[in-house]
């Protein structure tokens, strides 16, 4: 062996040397952090080989098993759960650990690096830039198309009444959902309830099924792996036929913006789809701010409105699907919402709504914070870990993966007394004074809060009061015959299955 190749084959063997160092110090770093015992290479990943409910139910008895916050691998990939304030806190108030953890890689084919993917100097001139178009002004806007669609729901669950087997009441608020945030967000009239079969409409429930499963099925997380399998194909297909939609719609509002700010031609003025509809949508609001490309592009602002349908549809058609069978097991509550209604908005449906007469719903918004609190719309809450952190007598290295377990602490009884009791008034000032202000995250916290938190808690007022003052709700299923099931978003795998009834 010459003396080069000596050199060179020492170099390796030094190289591969500090790589396993590195690892073993990598690895003992966890050993102060309770968990469940782990297997070489496959880490904890065999244990949660179950069902998706079997998954969601293992990750909660190991929490009552290992305590608030304890370790698991998935595979060579570190998880530390957590589902204690002070340890969230430390997360979630930080301006270093802002990184969404490498689960959401699997939104970037559809959603790109807009406000929910993005990180760094991107994240922060996104935010900064969109945080305007949640103006209460803005927000005020949206109040008449919000009720249109909500009025429409309430026509077409009529032919549910009195259908003693109960139905889902899932696929209903999905559509309810999609035409609210389509009509808010791209200033679409989709028309969905009616007509369910749009292609634009079957692609984005598709391509959402496709994803909460990549999110919950570890093997099919590596893209060589999920590339191999016909949901790839569909994947490409669904993400197509959105993306087509989208950059038609943006072309549009985008040429009607210019027409009605004289900055057409009279030669190339030509009537679209919405010239002639008088209400802003936040296509609108990106494309003002975007200064004809300076600020954004076209691509930027498809990323974000793709980010809005995306993370808006799911969370609040499942948060008012939530809201309906937490309802239908309290009768009293429903009575007390339309007394509260009858007493501060007593033409609701017929006058004019105002944001800040939404607000003197005390009660009702009450009831949809303890639903949040017992049913989160997201249950995990992930950051990746690139700097080291030090969370009470632990120091957690780069390469780290957090999982909050929004559901775990919303029931943690270190931070709510009694917590599967459902109770409204925990949410009184006097009783929330001295509790823990990370102990109740339903839209996250500190600097990557739900940008849209306002915008959904007003779609979920008119749309809970709008329902609750037409039927009566039952609930038929208790919640451990539901399936429950933490994807993206709280799903509950057989349904969330209601009777109603024509109120008085």
């Amino acid at each position: 062996m010459d003396s080069s190749t000596l050199i060179l084959t020492c170099i390796a063997v030094a190289l591969i040397a500090i790589a396993i160092i590195r690892r073993l110090v990598f690895v003992a770093s966890f050993r102060s952090i309770a968990g469940p015992p782990a297997l070489p290479i496959f880490g904890n990943a065999l244990q949660l080989n179950g069902s998706p409910s079997d998954f969601f139910r293992l990750l909660l008895e190991w929490h009552s098993k290992f305590g608030d916050t304890y370790q698991l691998w998935i595979g060579l990939r570190p998880f530390i759960a957590m589902a204690d304030a002070d340890h969230i806190q430390e997360i979630l108030k930080s301006s270093v650990h802002i990184d969404k953890n490498l689960e959401y890689e699997l939104l970037l084919p559809f959603i790109g690096t807009g406000l929910v993917t993005s990180s760094g100097s991107k994240w922060h001139t996104r935010r900064k830039l969109l945080t305007p178009t949640f103006h209460q002004n803005i927000l005020e806007e949206f109040l008449p198309l919000i009720e249109k669609q909500i009025k429409t729901l309430v026509k077409v669950l009529r032919k549910e009444v009195n259908n003693v087997n109960g139905f889902d009441i899932k696929p209903y608020a999905k559509l309810a959902a999609l035409d609210t945030i389509g009509n808010t967000a791209m200033g679409c009239e989709f028309n969905s309830q009616e007509n369910s079969q749009l292609e634009y409409v079957k692609a984005l429930d598709e391509l959402t099924a496709i994803m909460q499963k990549r999110f919950i099925t570890p093997w099919l997380k590596p893209n060589l792996l999920f590339n191999l399998t016909s949901l790839s194909k569909r994947q490409k297909a669904c993400i197509d036929v959105i993306h087509t939609f989208t950059r038609k719609v943006v072309k549009e509002r985008k040429d009607n913006f210019k027409l009605f700010n004289g900055q057409t031609s009279d030669a190339n003025k030509k009537k679209t789809h919405y010239e002639k509809k008088p209400n802003r949508a936040l296509l609108d609001l990106l494309i003002e701010v975007s200064e004809d490309g300076k600020v954004l592009s076209d691509e930027d602002i498809q990323e974000e409105v793709d980010t809005f349908m995306f993370a808006g549809v799911d969370t609040t058609s499942v948060t008012l699907s939530w809201v309906m069978y937490v309802l239908g097991k309290h009768p009293h509550v429903q009575d007390k919402i339309v007394e509260e209604l009858n007493e501060k908005i007593p033409n609701f449906g017929d006058g004019k709504l105002t944001v800040n007469i939404l607000s003197s719903l005390d009660y009702l918004g009450r009831t949809i914070k303890e639903v949040l609190r017992l049913y989160p719309s997201v249950p995990f809450i992930g950051r990746q870990i690139y700097k080291p952190l030090t969370i009470g007598d632990h120091t957690i290295l780069p390469g780290t993966s957090i999982f909050i377990n929004v559901f775990a602490l919303h029931r943690n009884e270190k931070h709510f007394e009694n917590p599967e009791k459902f109770d409204p008034d925990r949410f009184l000032e006097e009783n929330k004074k001295d509790r823990h202000r990370f102990a109740f995250v339903p839209f996250s916290a500190g600097s990557r809060n739900c940008i849209g938190q306002k915008f959904a808690m007003i779609v979920l007022k008119i749309a809970v009061a709008t329902l609750i003052k037409t039927y009566r709700v039952k609930s038929i299923d208790p919640e451990e015959k539901l399936g429950l099931v933490g994807e993206i978003v709280l799903n509950a795998l057989n349904g969330i299955h209601v009777t109603l009834e024509e109120r008085a």
